[in-house]
């Protein structure tokens, strides 16, 4: 599943912003720019340090500098799940992909659009992710130059060559650009998000336009070939596709519960004020719209033809998400009418 990574490059001096995007990112990501290797800088690292040191999410870093070694230095205290560089910043790529290795760091190689991706094949069997940008490095709130071309080209050489590495990327993403960089595995996300008032809205959004970039037989084909890839040797064909049907029904679990998510994001009038209650909201309201507590919903939440990975039918009519309500805390759950439409392995 793709992960998403927040920048704060347009709100680096507001710290509670910032915060923000740990409660609702995968990842924090933080461009570090010297203003020798890009036109502009970045607010001094130490400040930054002092306002990042108490993230809990996997900080994603991305240096726009030429003196590395210093930079690596002080980024190192936060403990960094990566560090990336670009390679025009350097005469010896492998001596800083070493240096980062050093300090138990996970290493990455930043492609600028303009970048040749032949410049970086000698590296690639080395370190742990490349980050193609989709904007010039440097500046936040671009638009998104299509950069397809040389993604496929990132993950058919990974696939061809049997490599591991992650795939990132980065500039002038927001709920219609994603669809082209669906195939990523980590996209950084700034302006779309930190550009409004509700976060978790725009997140809701971004991973509704993902979502309707897949289509279950994809995803549940997906799975299939994973789990029998994986377990051909030790159990039967059969035990691996009931496994797979499991897995991708949790999958499904998932995506009803965004639905229902974005549903009570957009029609906060569901909610009570205060006390505790219970809202039921029906599959077929979160594919076609409906009323839920005397409230007409609208459409679009989740697909329209969705089909039960455990049944291969459309979900029946009982089937519906329970938003139980305690004060400020919310739980989500996935209620069948039937047991046979449940996960179950």
């Amino acid at each position: 599943m793709v992960k998403l990574s927040g920048s704060f490059l347009k709100i680096q001096k507001e710290e509670n912003k910032i915060k923000k995007l740990d409660e609702v990112f995968d990842y924090v990501h933080y461009d570090i720019c010297d203003g020798k290797f890009t036109e502009r800088a970045t607010l001094d690292i130490n400040e930054m340090i002092l306002k990042l040191k108490d993230i809990k999410k996997p900080l994603d870093v991305h240096l726009m500098v030429l003196d590395l070694k210093k930079y690596i230095d002080i980024v190192s205290i936060l403990k960094p799940k990566f560090i990336t560089f670009h390679i025009e910043s350097v005469d010896n790529p492998l001596d800083i992909i070493d240096y980062i290795k050093s300090k138990n760091i996970k290493v990455g190689l930043a492609l600028n659009p303009e970048t040749d991706f032949n410049s970086i094949l000698p590296y690639l069997d080395k370190i742990d992710l490349v980050l193609v940008m989709s904007v010039k490095a440097g500046a936040g709130g671009q638009k998104f130059i299509n950069i397809t071309d040389k993604l496929n080209k990132v993950i058919n050489y990974r696939n061809e060559n049997n490599l591991s590495y992650l795939i990132e990327v980065d500039g002038g993403i927001n709920d219609n650009t994603i669809s082209y960089v669906k195939n990523a595995d980590i996209i950084v996300v700034g302006s779309f998000v930190t550009n409004s008032d509700n976060y978790q809205s725009q997140i809701l959004k971004l991973k509704k336009a993902l979502r309707n970039g897949f289509t279950l037989a994809e995803l549940l084909g997906v799975i299939v070939v994973l789990s029998i890839l994986g377990l051909v040797a030790f159990i039967s064909i059969d035990n691996s596709i009931k496994k797979s049907r499991y897995n991708s029904c949790l999958v499904q679990e998932e995506n009803l519960i965004e639905g229902a998510k974005m549903v009570l994001t957009e029609y906060p009038e569901l909610i009570p004020d205060s006390g505790n209650t219970t809202i039921n909201i029906p599959v077929s309201v979160l594919e076609n719209g409906g009323t839920v507590n005397s409230i007409n919903i609208d459409s679009g939440y989740i697909d329209d033809d969705l089909v039960n990975p455990m049944t291969d039918q459309p979900y029946s009519s009982g089937v519906s998400v329970k938003v139980t309500i305690n004060g400020k805390k919310q739980s989500f759950d996935v209620i069948y009418s039937n047991n046979d439409e449940s996960c179950h392995r």
